[in-house]
């Protein structure tokens, strides 16, 4: 009988990446490529040793493949050719085709590797193959009885008059076979046709009756090769029946063709008449997996292939009829580059001619295939051993196991990376009857292996001092001759230890060292002795790993130059532009250092820092001086110290040179445009005029502004060498970002030399600076973290620094991003405000309002900007509170944002004049506006008295968002202080970061109290009566803008007006920007 088999090896060939044909075939299904982590080998070993027994590593397991891990760090593979075991919902279960029936009457096995069913006799289909959603169907021309069962064999009687049909469950598919019982069922047996279907894939056949089945990629999935019929011959008894045909059998081929959905087999009628055929006879059509398990070959069918049969393995020569037996058996990656111990295959023997023992040799072979037979055999490439045995003939030799070692081919497979292993069984007598033998068609292959500890490689090692492995001209040169070696070596057995091996340049061995055993992936290290290595001497090195029982190869060479003398001089320092001692312009301006051996001899780097310990390298040119550029960020003396770096790294001493720079030149150019009027804005540093070309002057930031919308102004002529170290600066209230808009650029003749913008393409404010004064010329940009903030006053600050080679932007003066630049050109047109140019035209034009505008000469730094920004404190809200009667409240700021009074607010004499009473229930004021940016710097003040000491949070000043506080300054209930609280973000569940004063409130007490975020510093900080009462250090929390009313009197917390004031507010005083700590005590002096 043969076999309908393997249908996920099958089916899952194709997509498997082709390999040599002479050496290996892509996995079977049975035993995918898996990929085993270390760690999992690493943990079995582990838990082995523990133990003193094998652990298997369960994610290594198949149907067909076992890996065991045993205490001695070694490994055990258990390869089968066919299925074992299989997954089913419960976990992994033997093989059991023991039959059984179903709730809905068809018949199954117990636990195959593909789904199986067979008919019940109530117009199923005879067979049914599945796995994967694809599947196989065969059915009878006819009417099926109710089957018998034993074991795994279904038998239907009387299918046919004088004729039964016998199908048999196998590991992955099934066998089925015709038995004709008598002479006179022969005679009426008519041409069979066997309906048949297939998912996904297609039939065909040849001439010499051949069937395979294609998936839609013309990739052969199953086979069916010519179907044969045999007579009773030299079979006796039902066990050699089911064996399959007996080498004296009679046996024919049949005829076989597709007939459109139907399978017509023709018996071959010669030999069923032949007097001399012996009854039963046994009709055997069968498909098969196109992939390799095992096959055998007959010398007299010499072109019959029998791939995968059901049928027994046998060697040898019996009646005329030789025979020889293949196992392939796919081992995939699992023993790729392992040391192989050993290998066996390990056979059963089912039967043998005799007791008489005869010499069965195993070979290693090419792969099998479809195309195996007698006449096409895989090469017979070596002999791998000899096994004398006989077993099955009697009680005088019982069947059992024999073993055949088959290390040198395990070996082999190791070390090519073979995916699977073919082994060839056939006597070493093939003219001996005696010699005939009948075996198992599963052996298992079993190999013992060691995961050889891993080859290290250069980056796996290295020196202390020294760093990673190096050799010739890259060697490195350590103060030390005896530097400590290390390397980080790796096996998966995880027990290993590192042999070090130091040589002279003389190729002479100096010693070595054995390190203690240790895990893997864990660095090992070793000392080299005293006295092995003289100053000046070439040390080199390399270590392996061992683990007992093989070693990785040699890393590769790493090399070291001892020299243990450090520099003795310190360098020669000089600059033209600085003078040591001396005093020179200035802050902010960039200068030329040089650095000069002073006659030591390997200096490898210069180390230097302004102002601080050396830390920063520079490695000196062929002449061994090196040139830098500094730029003084401060006036007064400047101390650079400067110290040489020998190839070994050592250090010499210290080369302290100290300069004195004056204080920062003052802008070049500064438009204050606080005029208000006409039709020029002066320049208030020098004689740069701008020119208004259709601007309009509006109130600015302090002060008046320019209001720019498709308008700008223009000096004659440049104003500073933008070739050359140079900061802009300005305020800038952007009302749109439908296009690119530049704030202020100096030009040249086709585009600006830099731009402080808006870009739209990265919806971000920006520093962009050109590389020439051309259409096509590069542009760098700096680019600040956010998007900005449409009509809210920005001061925006870009830096080139020359010496540092890189452009920065500052929003607000923080420090946003820096982009490395090439120098820029010094561009020779005017200063613009308003607008840019590009390819020679005007172009970007700002949308909104330009303030304060300043170009220096010289780069600034991040204290100078950080004063820009809150030196420019402006008032921007002032009630105070001297209405007497009626419901408003006057601004008298200048921004006309008057308050309205609400609820039971009144106007009493207060601190000064007079105040607003509130009644801690329902009072309060309203102004008619935001009154400040609370996403930057600010600084609120009043007068305060409170009735009593409150029992929750109160405001006396708050700007709400639409859910939570932007700021509240006011009472702390939880700790009874004066309280500056910011919410981080304008939500019901954002925490409020506070800064409580030291000092605590009195009932009716009139107390000043200031709140101040500084958005630069990342600071909150309260004063009470003018002094400094608490500073909290927080993160950036005001991320957020808060666009609500200024409210007197009450907050905003989870979207509800809340925290109400009961007592009085008087002068209540708000600005953009940051007050000082003089100006908080002189408004507290008032």
């Amino acid at each position: 009988m043969r076999v309908v088999r393997g249908l996920v090896a099958a089916f899952l060939a194709f997509t498997i990446p082709a390999v040599p044909p002479a050496r290996a075939e892509p996995p079977d299904a049975g035993t995918p490529a898996v990929s085993v982590p270390p760690a999992a080998e690493e943990a079995a070993v582990a838990t082995a040793r523990r133990t003193g027994a094998a652990v298997e590593i369960e994610s290594m397991r198949s149907e067909t493949r076992q890996v065991f891990a045993r205490p001695d760090g070694t490994f055990t593979l258990e390869q089968h050719a066919r299925p074992v075991r299989v997954r089913q919902a419960t976990g992994w279960v033997p093989v059991d085709t023991t039959l059984r029936l179903r709730p809905d009457g068809a018949v199954e096995p117990v636990a195959t590797a593909a789904g199986l069913t067979f008919s019940g006799g109530l117009g199923q289909p005879l067979a049914r193959l599945s796995r994967g959603g694809k599947a196989l169907e065969l059915s009878w021309p006819g009417t099926l009885p109710k089957p018998t069962l034993n074991g795994d064999t279904a038998t239907y009687p009387e299918v046919l008059p004088g004729v039964d049909l016998r199908v048999t469950a196998d590991v992955d598919g099934f066998s089925h076979v015709l038995v004709v019982k008598t002479r006179a069922a022969a005679r009426t047996l008519p041409d069979l046709d066997f309906p048949l279907s297939v998912s996904g894939l297609s039939l065909t056949s040849d001439k010499a009756g051949n069937l395979e089945a294609v998936d839609r990629t013309g990739g052969t999935i199953f086979i069916a090769p010519t179907p044969t019929m045999w007579d009773s011959t030299g079979a006796p008894s039902q066990a050699e029946v089911k064996e399959g045909r007996a080498p004296e059998a009679r046996q024919a081929t049949m005829g076989v063709s597709l007939e459109g959905r139907k399978l017509r087999l023709r018996p071959d009628r010669a030999m069923m008449n032949d007097p001399k055929t012996r009854y039963p006879v046994f009709l055997d059509p069968y498909f098969s997996a196109a992939r390799g398990a095992w096959t055998a070959v007959w010398s007299n069918w010499p072109s019959s292939n029998y791939l995968n049969s059901s049928d027994v393995a046998r060697v040898g020569h019996v009646n005329s009829q030789t025979n020889r037996s293949f196992f392939q058996m796919n081992t995939g990656s699992t023993i790729h580059g392992k040391q192989i111990i050993k290998g066996t295959l390990r056979t059963y023997e089912t039967w043998s001619y005799s007791c008489s023992a005869r010499a069965v040799e195993a070979w290693s072979t090419n792969t099998i295939s479809k195309s195996t037979t007698w006449s096409n055999q895989p090469k017979w490439v070596k002999k791998l051993s000899t096994v004398n045995v006989a077993k099955g003939w009697g009680s005088a030799c019982l069947p059992g196991g024999v073993e055949f070692d088959v290390t040198s081919q395990v070996v082999d497979a190791a070390a090519n990376k073979w995916p699977n292993i073919t082994v060839g069984l056939r006597a070493t007598s093939e003219t001996d009857q005696y010699a005939w033998k009948k075996f198992r068609n599963n052996p298992s292959l079993v190999i013992e292996y060691n995961s050889l500890p891993a080859d290290p490689v250069a980056a796996d090692a290295w020196s202390d001092p020294g760093g990673p492995c190096v050799s010739g001209d890259g060697r490195p040169v350590i103060s030390t001759p005896t530097p400590k070696l290390w390397a980080r070596l790796k096996d998966v057995d995880n027990s290993v230890r590192g042999r070090f091996e130091w040589y002279r340049a003389d190729g002479t061995k100096a010693g070595e060292y054995l390190t203690p055993v240790g895990s893997t992936g864990t660095a090992f290290s070793a000392v080299v002795p005293q006295s092995l290595y003289a100053d000046g001497a070439l040390v080199r090195w390399r270590v392996r790993a061992e683990d007992g029982k093989a070693n990785s190869a040699w890393s590769p060479w790493c090399e070291a130059t001892v020299d243990a003398t450090a520099p003795g001089r310190e360098p020669e320092v000089s600059s033209a532009q600085f003078a040591e001692n001396g005093w020179s312009d200035g802050v902010g301006l960039a200068g030329g250092f040089t650095f000069a051996p002073n006659g030591v001899t390997d200096v490898a780097a210069y180390v230097y820092g302004l102002d601080t310990a050396p830390k920063i390298e520079i490695p000196p040119a062929q002449d061994g001086t090196a040139a830098i550029t500094l730029t003084p960020r401060h006036d007064g003396p400047n101390v650079l110290s400067v110290r040489s770096k020998d190839r070994a790294g050592q250090l010499g001493p210290i080369r302290t040179y100290v300069f004195n720079v004056n204080a920062g030149r003052a802008p070049a150019g500064h438009w204050p445009l606080d005029e208000g009027q006409g039709g020029t804005a002066a320049d208030a540093a020098g004689t740069h005029p701008a020119t208004l070309y259709g601007a309009t002057w509006t109130p600015g930031r302090t002060g008046s502004a320019l209001r720019l919308a498709g308008a700008y102004a223009q000096t004659t002529g440049p104003v500073a060498d933008t070739g050359r170290n140079f900061a802009v600066t300005a305020w800038v209230r952007l009302t749109g970002t439908t296009a690119s808009a530049t704030a202020v650029t100096q030009e040249g003749g086709r585009t600006g030399a830099f731009s402080l913008q808006y870009a739209k393409a990265d919806n971000r404010w920006a520093l962009a600076v050109t590389g020439a004064d051309t259409d096509a010329a590069p542009v760098a940009r700096a680019l600040s973290a956010a998007a900005p903030r449409l009509n809210e006053w920005t001061h925006l600050t870009g830096v080139y620094d020359s010496a540092a080679g890189q452009i920065s932007l500052y929003v607000n003066g923080r420090l946003e991003s820096t982009v490395a630049v090439p120098a820029p050109w010094n561009a020779a047109g005017p200063l613009t405000i308003g607008r840019g140019r590009m390819a020679g035209a005007a172009a970007d034009f700002w949308p909104g309002d330009v303030d304060e505008v300043r170009l220096y000469g010289r780069a600034l730094f991040a204290d100078e900007i950080a004063d820009l920004v809150n030196s420019a404190a402006t008032l921007v809200g002032h009630w105070k509170l001297d209405d007497g009667s009626g419901l408003s409240a006057a601004d008298s700021s200048g921004r006309a944002t008057p308050a309205t009074l609400a609820g039971a607010a009144t106007g009493p004499a207060g601190w000064l004049d007079g105040a607003l009473a509130l009644d801690g229930a329902t009072g309060y004021a309203q102004a008619a506006a935001p009154a400040v940016v609370t996403g930057s710097g600010f600084t609120v003040a009043a007068w305060t008295q409170l009735d009593y000491l409150p029992a929750k949070d109160t405001a006396a000043v708050a700007q709400p968002g639409t859910r939570a506080a932007g700021f509240q300054l006011g009472f702390d209930k939880e700790q009874g202080r004066w309280v500056l609280g910011m919410a981080a973000a304008d939500t019901d569940a954002a925490a409020l970061v506070r800064t409580r004063s030291d000092a605590v409130p009195a009932p009716l007490e009139w107390t000043h109290i200031a709140g101040v975020y500084d958005a630069l510093a990342g600071e909150l900080r309260v004063y009470v009566n003018g002094r400094l009462s608490a500073t909290t250090v927080t993160p950036h929390v005001s991320t957020w803008n808060a666009t609500g009313p200024l409210q007197l009197g009450r907050t905003r917390t989870a979207g509800v007006f809340t925290g109400y004031w009961p007592g009085t507010v008087d002068d209540v005083r708000t600005y953009d920007g940051v007050l000082s700590a003089e100006q908080i005590a002189q408004l507290a002096a008032q």
